[in-house]
């Protein structure tokens, strides 16, 4: 047989290629005594039911697990299990038997544990009984059980140079087989080790730590960062750290002695071949993040000459330590950090060199909230039309300063070549693309906000107040007895430019109008029909001039008045809007190429009109047989608005007197103020423009011209 003693840290229930199918175990008794003196031998006797190679038993001591094992290699029925109670690691008190594995010649694995349970389940129950009632006591009033408590730290020299071997005397309240120092030069990184082992008798003790200190331990102060002090036979070990902290092993109570300080173990090395220069960076470090509201930061380490480690992070606003914000991340606050300056200071670290406290530059101020509401773009949606971004004045908070505002407008999602205003001009090439602005509010580097507005519907194509000669002013067409067709170009300021002949043999018309950019070229054109009803486009080059002209329809001689209101169904096209002869009125949508799309009836009962005028897109202007002028609204969709038969009535300065003009027309914007106007021709042949009127407001009247009533057809 052989007897054999093993310490061990923790117990696993075994796995075994085989289990035993009923119990194994016959008899379990213990042989010692009941209460056994330190250094003695512990023993219990066994029998089994068939021939087994090992029984091991578990103790429990309040120092840890003990385990003691018989084994017999050809097998056996009976043996004792023995060892000895080390003075050094069974400390003073009660023994617990845990468990009692058997393991048989063929393998198979059997274990009794504390309760009287057996492994595997359904094996049946102890012969013997409980392993608990095996328990006993150990008698070493020499080794309580207590911690090895470092009392004391006595360097054995202050200053240690190369060659030399440094020591620190420790005293500790109990035995212990291992003690080591760690400390740290005065790179705070690079480690230097102490360590003493031994098996002393139990009791309070003091032994000697010690190393070599060779030339490569760099001059400076070496701080005792850790001890750790190994004591039961390695069955407990306690770490005391410098910053008073205690990680342990064990729950061994440490009794009431006084725990010496670390820092009572420092020592210096002195070794001028080795002295460590200041860790600099060669650019500093620096925060990171975006300069937005609400926002995490980090830190940009700089550059250094080696690569260091950082630690002891504190963020500060505006000079004052920010509470808990000591990781190398700052998540901004919101309530207390906008408009504030911020920075971190840490301490950086590298093997070869002392330790540096760096700060970064000051970062922000912080953003602040902005905010910018109420966006709408108004204006002419047209080619040639002027729209502007209107929204509110931005806010900040917390308050103070004066924004700046830039401006974008995009083209399906890009910004378009030199629309940075807030106002913007469409063009042909906007034309059935989704047209965006945007506002950039900006109060300081991060308190900025970004808002954007879509533009709702089309940009339809040039309407006739953007002028017949490119200037983008109204201007008025005008037929005489000759048959010439003259323009009249506005200067954009309420008056005119020279008159200029654009046209001879003009007198086969029976009705003239001008529709805008009926084709979508880009350039105002002119309708005319003739007396056998047919309908021509007279395409205008935008210069004043023309390019073609060609038929676009027939059977318009029954027709009233033929009207043109821009962009009526909002497709983007310029529309035509006719009356009959039952005196119903049909909608001719364009279709932006010269012809038109199906035709649908607005309305009936027109018989009380005899003078249509639109000043602007989905505006009609009718003038009643009374002389009242009447305002009508489009719905965008091709259709009059509901509201507009109770319709609005204009009057013209001094009541509603309307049917003293001999013929009404609207030219557009006539003085490029943005507002259409609508004007009229008095019998004696003086024209008065009413400004504003297009909108339904009039702002003001003049008459600006004279001789009027020498032309058969003015619009």
């Amino acid at each position: 047989m052989l007897l054999a003693f093993v310490v061990a840290a923790v117990v696993v229930t075994p796995v075994s290629p085989a289990v035993a199918a009923a119990p194994v175990l016959s008899t379990f008794v213990r042989s010692s005594p009941a209460t056994v003196d330190a250094g003695a031998q512990v023993s219990f006797d066994f029998t089994t039911s068939i021939a087994v190679k090992r029984v091991e038993v578990g103790l429990r001591s309040a120092a840890g697990t003990h385990a003691l094992a018989w084994t017999a290699p050809a097998g056996g029925k009976a043996g004792t299990v023995a060892g000895v109670a080390a003075a050094s690691s069974w400390p003073n008190g009660t023994i617990e038997v845990s468990y009692i594995q058997v393991i048989t010649t063929a393998g198979a694995s059997q274990v009794h544990y504390r309760g009287g349970g057996v492994y595997p389940p359904g094996t049946g129950t102890a012969l013997f009984g409980d392993p608990a009632t095996q328990d006993f006591k150990i008698k070493n009033p020499l080794l309580p059980y207590m911690a090895a408590v470092p009392t004391s730290f006595l360097p054995s020299k202050a200053t240690v140079a190369p060659g030399q071997t440094a020591g620190v005397q420790v005293k500790l309240s109990q035995l212990a087989q291992a003690v080591r120092l760690v400390y740290r030069d005065a790179s705070e990184v690079t480690t230097f080790e102490l360590a003493w082992t031994g098996n002393p008798a139990p009791g309070p003790q003091t032994v000697t730590a010690t190393g070599a200190v060779t030339a490569a331990q760099a001059a400076g102060a070496y701080t005792l960062e850790r001890v750790e002090i190994t004591y039961f036979d390695g069955l407990a070990k306690d770490s005391y750290l410098r910053d008073g902290t205690l990680e342990r092993t064990s729950p061994v109570p440490l009794g009431n002695v006084g725990r010496a300080a670390l820092s009572t173990g420092d020592f210096t090395v002195s070794n001028p071949a080795k002295v460590l220069p200041k860790l600099t960076p060669t650019v500093n470090p620096s925060i990171t993040g975006a300069m937005v509201y609400n926002t995490e930061l980090g830190i940009n380490p700089g550059t250094w000459p080696v690569e260091p480690a950082f630690t002891d992070f504190q963020w500060y606003r505006n000079g004052a330590p920010i509470d808990y914000a000591v990781k190398d991340t700052y998540q901004s606050n919101m309530s207390f950090d906008p408009g504030n300056m911020i920075w971190v200071k840490m301490t950086a670290r590298a093997a070869g060199y002392l330790p540096a406290t760096v700060s970064t530059s000051a970062f922000g101020p912080m953003p602040r909230r902005v905010w910018v509401g109420n966006l709408r773009i108004t204006g002419d949606a047209s080619v040639g039309g002027q729209l502007r971004l209107e929204h509110d004045a931005a806010g900040i908070d917390p308050v103070g300063g004066q924004p700046g505002y830039t401006y974008v407008w995009k083209r399906n999602g890009t910004p378009i070549p030199g629309a940075t205003s807030r106002d913007y001009k469409p063009t042909v090439a906007d034309k059935g693309n989704i047209i965006t602005a945007g506002v950039t509010a900006r109060f300081d580097a991060g308190s900025v906000v970004t808002e954007v507005v879509d533009l709702r519907g089309p940009i339809s194509d040039k309407a006739r107040g953007k002028g017949f000669n490119a200037d983008g002013t109204g201007d008025i067409f005008a037929r005489d007895a000759g048959g010439n067709l003259w323009l009249y170009p506005s200067n954009g300021n309420g008056g005119w430019l020279t008159a200029q002949k654009i046209g001879q043999g003009w007198n086969g018309f029976t009705s003239l109008l001008s529709p805008g950019d009926f084709d979508g070229d880009g350039n105002v054109d002119v309708m005319a029909r003739d007396g056998a009803g047919r309908l021509f486009l007279y395409q205008g080059n935008g210069q004043g001039g023309w390019l073609r002209s060609f038929q676009i329809g027939q059977g318009w001689g029954s027709m009233k008045d033929i009207v043109a209101p821009g962009d009526f169904n909002s497709d983007g096209t310029a529309d035509l809007i006719a009356r009959d002869a039952s005196n119903t009125l049909v909608l001719y949508p364009g279709n932006g190429r010269g012809g038109f799309l199906t035709p649908h009836v607005l309305s009936g009962g027109w018989s009380n009109f005899n003078t249509f005028v639109s000043p602007s897109s989905r505006i009609v202007f009718a003038r009643d047989n009374e002389g009242n002028l009447r305002k009508y609204d489009g719905d965008g969709n091709g259709y009059f608005h509901d509201n507009s038969w109770t319709p609005n009535v204009f009057s013209s300065y001094a009541g509603y007197g309307w049917g003293g003009f001999s013929r009404i027309g609207a030219p557009g914007d006539f003085d490029s103020d943005g507002v259409p106007e609508v004007y009229g021709i008095h019998p004696d042949g003086r024209l008065t423009m009413f400004y504003g009127l297009g909108h339904t407001a009039l702002k003001r009247q003049a008459t600006i011209g004279w001789g009027w009533n020498a032309f058969n057809t003015v619009f």
